[in-house]
């Protein structure tokens, strides 16, 4: 099965671990400073490391026994080819310790101890700096470049913020760098647009907005398929029962699907045609940058927010669909409590959407309501609202976890006693969308980055 699973208890790999807790020799290659070259007292269950060319000359990194053994990059420990482990964690003994250690000046073969029975790891200069320092791990995996900034509408649209909002669809097809660029901006700031998208199928009868999608990411199917249309029918020819969307009504800030378990990340959007329409308005706003605000103006609603559930449901159309999130998701990971007097914890995701709310048990908190409103308030705030008219052509790509979106009521123009003008008989505000996960996306930042060579 994809993945692969961990040696059998009777591998070499996991008997070697088991048969001995002072197992072989550790070996470190190219650490040439004289401080590392200190006498070791192997009853200590660590080793104190200094890093030649630290920025610290004298901070020292504790490494434990455990995790040296762990995370050993020899063939028999990580598979040379595919680069998975061959063992697990628990198959290493707690207190394990090597039986001698070694500093040698080569990794080449047979540069290390030799004559020692059990297993010996080997470890490059490269090695510590790469995996014991969780600073070079981030770098090693661009978290940088996918931390997410919060924004106000004018800072967005301003190029000196370092925000590309538009590009267009034929450099999205021929350079390798756009794509980067774009998949950049969509995971900093939640939201992009690609211009002079094709509204008509290609010769193999595929529509652009998927092509997009495939190079994104992959297209993730929902009860309403892997692409969706929106498609305006006047409120006098029967609304229909599905969304409200489909009908000419205000729509107000929301995020989509939150009766899932794990809402869709990213949303695509298509501007298939927008004709003899007056108003429909699309309206963004960043509810990372209302959280951020939030948390400085009154910690305590942020909390709140950060630790109440809110129930969602789609009880309509054949289907039962509820879940429970917070509205404030703060990353578990995060080196910032919720509580901090410093700055904001890192936020992974947020969930608005009042069109979609259950009945709150009647146990809630009075204070949650207030803090509810607080943020709502900040929803609302004239610099945070990005205000837009979809044209024919225009694709939007934004963060349904973290961007809200809202429409504003639209009239078509009427053409004798037939609701709809559209000279092909469809509607004359047609949108096609679809959604996509981030994985993808983050992978393929990650490999355009080192193939591009951007630091």
């Amino acid at each position: 099965m994809p993945g692969g699973l961990p040696p059998s208890k009777d591998s070499p790999v996991r008997k070697s671990l088991a048969d001995s807790k002072s197992n072989g020799v550790a070996c470190f290659a190219s650490l040439t400073s004289d401080r590392i070259h200190a006498p070791v007292d192997l009853q200590n269950n660590h080793l104190a490391l200094t890093l030649p060319n630290s920025p610290s000359p004298s901070a020292s990194l504790a490494l434990p026994y455990v995790w040296l053994r762990d995370s050993c990059p020899c063939p028999s420990c990580v598979h040379p080819e595919t680069r998975q482990k061959l063992h697990r964690t628990t198959d290493v003994p707690l207190d394990i310790k090597p039986k001698r250690l070694a500093w040698v000046n080569s990794m080449e073969k047979g540069a290390h101890v030799i004559g020692d029975p059990g297993h010996k790891s080997r470890y490059s200069e490269k090695w510590f700096q790469t995996w014991a320092d969780q600073t070079k791990v981030r770098e090693r995996y661009h978290e940088g470049a996918l931390e997410m900034v919060p924004w106000l509408r004018q800072g967005l649209i301003n190029s000196n913020g370092g925000s590309k909002l538009y590009h267009s669809w034929k450099e999205l097809n021929t350079n390798k760098r756009a794509l980067l660029d774009v998949l950049t901006q969509l995971t900093k700031y939640g939201i992009v647009f690609i211009r002079e998208v094709p509204t008509a199928k290609d010769e193999a009868g595929e529509w652009e907005v998927q092509k997009i999608a495939n190079m994104f990411s992959q297209v993730r199917e929902t009860m309403w398929g892997k692409m969706w249309d929106v498609k305006s029918v006047p409120s006098r020819r029967g609304v229909p029962g599905r969304n409200v969307a489909f009908t000419e009504m205000d729509l107000d800030l929301h995020m989509d699907l939150l009766y899932f378990e794990t809402p869709p990340r990213y949303q695509l959007i298509h501007c298939m045609r927008n004709r003899n329409v007056i108003g429909g308005q699309s309206l963004l706003v960043d509810g990372l940058q209302a959280a951020h605000t939030l948390w400085k103006e009154d910690r305590k609603a942020f909390d709140l927010l950060a630790s109440t559930d809110v129930g969602f449901h789609y009880d309509n159309d054949g289907h039962r669909l509820a879940w429970k999130h917070k509205t404030i998701v703060v990353d578990p990971y995060s080196t910032t409590s919720p509580s901090s007097s410093f700055s904001p914890p890192k936020i992974s995701a947020l969930n608005y959407g009042p069109p979609f709310q259950s009945p709150f048990p009647a146990s809630t908190p009075p204070e949650f309501y207030a803090a509810f409103q607080k943020f709502a308030a900040l929803l609302r705030r004239p610099e945070a609202r990005l205000e837009f008219l979809l044209k024919e052509g225009d694709l939007i790509v934004f963060d349904n976890r973290r961007v809200l979106h809202a429409r504003k009521a639209f009239t078509e123009h009427q053409s004798g006693d037939d609701a709809s003008s559209a000279e092909d008989g469809e509607s004359n505000r047609w949108l096609k969308g679809c959604y996509v996960e981030p994985d993808t996306v983050h992978d393929k930042i990650r490999v355009l980055r080192k193939e591009l060579n951007v630091a």
